[in-house]
């Protein structure tokens, strides 16, 4: 029989000839029949193995008729040797994938017919034990993801077939392996295809949804593990088609309502056609499902923006008449139900829960926005048609009116990410780690302003994290403490700056900016409010931090001001902002000056330079911002309440303190801004110190928008908000120089006056001081009170804030004026931080030190006076000093002091011109003269005028020389 087989293999089926071939298949197959009832022995085996090999090799043959006797004789191999197609299944599925998407249609009918019998004994194979499903599944998991249409075909029935048939459906433990590939095919442009892999997955569903015993029992071999289902559902939840999207927020759905719902809810199903199971008791499919939670997270995210609705065709009739976004939202309400529910059971997922959190925050769309949500992309082959002919490899066609924007899918997304991280630190997070847990969040959820998110996004960030940050009460106090003090990377500053010293601040005073003293300040609020403060000021670091980078969020930095005083009292949040400023200002501060003096390079401290300009008018635009928040909203109206004349009207009482100490504390930051700083000064009584800090106002503050802000300024005083301030200065006062009295709010406000341009507020403040003067004689009782009184501490620590601050915004101006000047800057060594102002003039006017500096000014002054007083007895001598060696000695005698001397009879002017003369030409001739002159100059008598002058000029002349 072996030769027999030979001999057909070798000179029939691999003949030249055709019909050769032809007989030679059909002879093996009568071959195989008639081996049937053979025993199974080696050489049996043997003989049936030639046989396979040959027909095998018939079925790739050129010429389409022996292919189709190839394929009948193969389907007879089969039907009468079944152990060989379950040894060789996979040689056989090969052959078959090839058969099936042959060009002859001959060849396809007998290839659909060997196709269900290899079906039949594979299955029943599988149900009788004698093979295994796992066995095939991995050809299946390969072949899904082709792209040729007749082997996805092919593919798709085989698993269908064995889903339907296969005892307690063991194909469901794979089905993670070619879930993916079949939701792709939901879009493909075969209909067949599409209609095939939906019937699959409405067949597979109600399996994935029962809780049987084989679910529990850890010893069973077959389980379905939903942590990787889950995972590829949301895969699929990124695809293109919003079809197969639906389709997979569906399959979600009724898996997390089936496994994770309330035991207590009646209630029909997701898609209202009818109920199923609910979990009463925790088994390990509801394990399983909940284990995968953080991977089903992103999933939800994704589709929660998503609005496709297409209408229900008689082949996809199983799915719900509602919105992507509707699944979603009914998903996510279960899900954090279930979170509530047994909160204590996620602490171990709730590294996943934070990760696929931030994924979302951190970048527009969700899951590094790899594909947007709720976007519908346009083919990319352009000859795909309607309804899926014209080409052979899958395209996108699928077309939707309703497809919703971009931005309100994220939106939406970011608004449940958000519940998300409120719901998990309610429910999952353990009372120790909210701290570390709301750390976790500040960062990203404050990053999102970067985006300029709408109002809703924002309000809805903010109030998140006043949420997360608001201390519980079993949360320890190590905790808190360690938060306040490690500020995100800020260095903990608890001390007074260098730039502000403690001579300037007083002996007494204490400097404002610590938590202690906001903490007293803050005991103003009541117990109710109390409560709405949190554990430390990260999110306010964060907030300055960013708009640091991004100065052009500080134009809408009102907005959230004005959202966080309605999550937070006011005062808590105006305080934390001039807390965390003023921390701000001292790092930069310090930083910058520790760099400039590492620096060599001139170009790069220059730019240093540039660099704290440039923070410090960021502090200024924030402290703007912030002023405008407090003087015209009425979310900060109790704030207004507290420091309205907390420092003109201050009493005795421990609430005075506490509202005098807030006011100290803000103003130390509006100390910036002019403007801000003025208006602050005006709202809360300190009327002298906005005075002082008008009248000492440096030129380099007053610039266009300065100006411009004191415009506003004005404005906002003609307002219904002060006009207090209006009776105030109608008002007698017992001591003109208190800090609320009338004469020095008169003389703020002019000296306000005196400032602003001429312009339509000045006309109006004008018109206003004009009419008050009339009514009281404020300047005439500031003018006769000539005796300038005792200055109050508070005044002058207020005032010497201000002038601190504006020095060191006036100095950084000034660096940077320096910087972009064209004369080079030299850095002075730190061996010469010594260095004596003016020496290098000094130097390039030829004075060896600041002594003979003096000594020529004196000169030189008291040389100018006199001509000034002689200057009509003077005559200009046009002749050469060196003329005057040969001068006669008579004349030079006429030059004498003698008052015997005739000249002395002149008249006065010409006697000074003479004495003012002779001692020069005296010095002048002193070595050119003849002896016998000179002596008779040197012995006549001198006043003591002249004595003293004639030693002056000597030593000027002997220092030169």
């Amino acid at each position: 029989v072996r030769a027999i087989l030979l001999l057909l293999s070798d000179d029939y089926v691999r003949s030249v000839s055709e019909d050769a071939r032809k007989g030679g298949v059909v002879a093996l197959a009568a071959c195989a029949i008639g081996l049937k009832r053979a025993e199974d022995s080696k050489a049996v085996l043997e003989c049936r193995d030639l046989i396979l090999a040959s027909v095998v090799h018939a079925c790739q043959d050129h010429s389409q008729r022996v292919r189709y006797y190839a394929t009948e004789s193969l389907f007879n191999v089969v039907k009468v040797i079944p152990p060989i197609a379950v040894q060789h299944f996979f040689i056989l599925f090969e052959i078959l994938r090839s058969l099936y998407a042959d060009v002859d249609p001959d060849v396809r009918s007998g290839a659909e017919l060997l196709d269900k019998k290899l079906k039949e004994v594979i299955v029943g194979a599988i149900n009788s034990g004698s093979f295994t499903a796992d066995a095939c599944v991995p050809i299946f998991a390969r072949f899904v993801y082709m792209r040729n249409k007749a082997t996805k075909q092919l593919t798709l029935t085989w698993l269908h077939e064995l889903s339907e048939k296969l005892i307690g459906a063991p194909i469901l433990e794979f089905l993670h392996l070619f879930l993916g590939g079949i939701f792709a095919m939901v879009a493909d442009p075969n209909v067949a295809i599409r209609q095939s892999a939906l019937a699959f997955l409405q067949s597979v569903l109600p399996k994935l949804l029962v809780n049987n015993k084989a679910f529990e029992d850890e010893g069973a071999s077959m389980k379905v593990d939903f942590d990787k289902i889950l995972q590829s559902l949301v895969t699929t939840m990124e695809h293109p088609d919003p079809f197969v999207r639906k389709v997979a927020m569906y399959w979600m759905s009724r898996i997390v309502k089936a496994h994770m719902g309330d035991p207590s809810d009646k209630k029909t199903g997701i898609d209202g056609e009818g109920s199923f199971p609910q979990t009463t008791h925790l088994t390990a499919a509801s394990i399983s499902v909940r284990n995968s939670l953080p991977h089903v997270l992103p999933g939800i995210l994704l589709s929660i923006g998503d609005t496709f609705q297409k209408g229900n065709s008689s082949k996809d009739s199983f799915l719900p008449d509602q919105t992507t976004r509707s699944l979603a939202e009914q998903t996510n309400a279960c899900l954090q139900n279930a979170v509530r529910r047994d909160g204590s059971a996620y602490v171990t997922h709730l590294d996943g829960f934070i990760v696929a959190l931030r994924e979302e925050l951190d970048s527009p769309g969700g899951l590094s926005a790899r594909n947007p949500p709720a976007i519908e992309r346009k083919p990319y082959r352009m000859d795909v048609k309607q309804d899926g002919s014209g080409i052979e490899s899958t395209g996108w066609f699928r077309a939707s009116n309703d497809v919703d924007d971009s931005g309100d899918s994220m939106m939406m997304s970011r608004l449940c990410a958000l519940e998300w991280v409120v719901v998990l630190y309610e429910s999952v997070v353990p009372d120790v780690l909210k701290a570390e847990y709301a750390r976790e969040f500040i960062t990203p959820i404050i990053h999102q302003l970067v985006d300029n998110p709408p109002e809703q996004i924002i309000f809805k960030s903010l109030e998140v994290l006043a949420k997360i940050t608001v201390p519980v009460e079993g949360e320890s106090a190590l905790s808190r403490e360690s938060s306040v003090g490690s500020l995100s990377g800020w260095k903990s500053v608890e001390k007074t700056p260098q730039w502000e010293s403690s001579e300037s601040l007083g002996h007494s005073a204490k400097f404002p900016m610590t938590d202690s003293n906001a903490a007293f300040a803050l005991d103003i609020l009541d117990v109710d409010r109390r409560q709405f403060k949190s554990r430390d000021r990260e999110v306010f670091s964060a907030l300055i931090r960013l708009h640091s980078f991004n100065h052009q969020l500080v134009s809408d930095l009102s907005r959230v001001v004005q959202f966080m005083c309605t999550l937070q009292p006011p005062e808590f949040v105006f305080v934390s902002f001039a807390l965390e400023l003023d921390r701000y200002v001292i790092l930069k501060t310090g930083d910058k000056a520790e760099e400039k003096r590492a620096l060599h390079d001139e170009s790069k401290a220059s730019d240093e330079d540039r660099s704290l300009s440039k923070d410090l008018e960021f502090v200024s635009s924030f402290v703007k911002q912030m002023n405008y928040v407090l003087l015209n909203l009425k979310e900060t109206s109790e704030l207004r309440d507290a420091l309205r004349d907390c420092i003109g009207s201050k009493g005795e009482g421990e609430r005075d303190d506490r509202r005098a100490l807030l006011f100290h504390i803000i103003l130390h930051s509006f100390s910036h801004n002019v403007a801000a700083a003025t208006a602050l000064c005006l709202w809360g009584g300190a009327f002298r110190t906005a005075s002082t800090l008008l009248y000492n106002l440096d030129p380099l503050d007053a610039n266009l928008v300065f100006f411009l802000e004191l415009d506003q300024l004005v404005e906002l005083l003609e307002r219904p908000l002060f006009r207090h301030l209006h009776l105030r200065m109608l008002e007698c006062d017992s001591d003109s120089r208190r800090e609320g009295s009338g004469a020095m709010l008169f003389k703020a406000l002019k000296l306000l006056l005196m400032i602003i341009p001429e312009s339509t507020c000045y006309n109006v403040l004008r018109d206003r001081l004009v009419t008050v003067s009339r009514f009281r004689q404020s300047a005439l009782a500031v003018s006769q009170d000539t005796k300038e009184s005792e200055v109050l501490g508070e005044t002058k620590l207020f005032v010497a804030r201000i002038s601190s601050v504006r020095a060191l915004h006036c100095d950084a101006k000034w660096q940077t004026i320096r910087a972009d000047s064209l004369e080079k800057t030299r850095r002075l060594d730190q061996d010469a931080a010594n260095h004596e102002e003016g020496s290098d003039r000094r130097k390039w006017l030829g004075y060896k030190d600041a002594i003979e500096e003096a000594i020529g000014k004196d000169e030189f002054a008291r040389e100018k006076s006199k001509q000034q007083r002689n200057q009509n007895s003077i005559e200009e001598v046009d002749d050469n000093y060196r003329d005057l060696e040969t001068l006669e000695a008579t004349k030079v005698k006429q030059f004498s002091t003698d008052e015997t001397d005739p000249g002395r009879q002149s008249s006065g002017g010409e006697q000074e011109s003479k004495k003012d003369v002779a001692p020069k030409s005296n010095e002048l001739n002193a070595e050119s003269c003849s002896s016998k002159p000179q002596t008779e100059i040197a012995d006549q008598p001198m006043d003591e005028d002249d004595e003293e002058e004639a030693e002056n000029w000597k030593g000027f002349w002997g220092a030169d020389s």
